[in-house]
């Protein structure tokens, strides 16, 4: 029963730092693409943002979730400084698209993609040689498996820089806020986690928010 209890914790507890990350990577993105790229902050822009940001508050703020991080801060911290990093890393994907002197977006995003694809290899495969040779090796023998799952990745990440080539980081971070859907879709499904009026309530702020940037875009 203890175990049982202790998973579900862990589980509430991994949620908490997700949505902490999304609710600070947005703010964060839109501070940092004013100061590094010039891109302007509207009012009606910086309402969405807000009101998108409050409904994945409501949303992680769920019964318990304050006694969670009270008890084990590590999950907030993660999720600021996932948020912080995710923020500094969406505004230099837009920076080094803009900066590729020619080519059509498509060509210039893919390209950055690319780059940045293959410096997330290097350095990881760098890390587990140093940290962990075995799992290294064990990664490897399995990689049919795990091509599907790659490519997916890679094929979102492509969507992320289009949208960075094509407009602020801040707009795309925002629209991509609608992932809360779909993690609750997986924490319904998956996790047998009825959908409550207070997330249902976030949901819509995120929908209005979301609105809200794409009419100031």
């Amino acid at each position: 029963r203890r175990g049982s209890n202790f998973s579900v914790e862990i589980v509430e507890l991994n949620q908490i730092t997700l949505r902490i990350d999304s609710v600070k990577n947005v703010p964060e993105t839109a501070d940092l693409v004013r100061s590094m790229l010039g891109d302007v902050l509207t009012p009606l822009r910086g309402l969405g943002i807000l009101i998108a940001t409050t409904g994945v508050v409501v949303m992680a703020l769920m019964p318990g979730s304050l006694r969670a991080m009270a008890r084990e801060s590590r999950p907030l911290l993660l999720g600021v400084a996932a948020g912080a990093i995710f923020a500094v890393a969406s505004v230099a994907f837009r920076g080094a698209i803009l900066a590729l002197p020619e080519g059509g977006f498509l060509m210039r995003a893919t390209t950055i993609l690319a780059l940045t694809l293959v410096i997330q290899a290097v350095v990881l495969v760098v890390y587990m040689l140093v940290a962990d040779r075995a799992a290294l090796t064990g990664s490897l023998r399995v990689w049919r498996a795990s091509f599907g799952t790659g490519f997916l990745g890679a094929l979102a990440s492509q969507g992320w820089f289009i949208g960075f080539a094509l407009t602020s980081a801040a707009n795309v971070k925002t629209l991509g806020l609608v992932e809360v859907f779909f993690a609750q879709f997986v924490a319904r499904r998956h996790f047998a986690q009825p959908t409550t009026r207070r997330e249902y309530l976030g949901m819509v702020l995120v929908v209005i928010g979301v609105l809200l940037v794409l009419l100031a875009a």
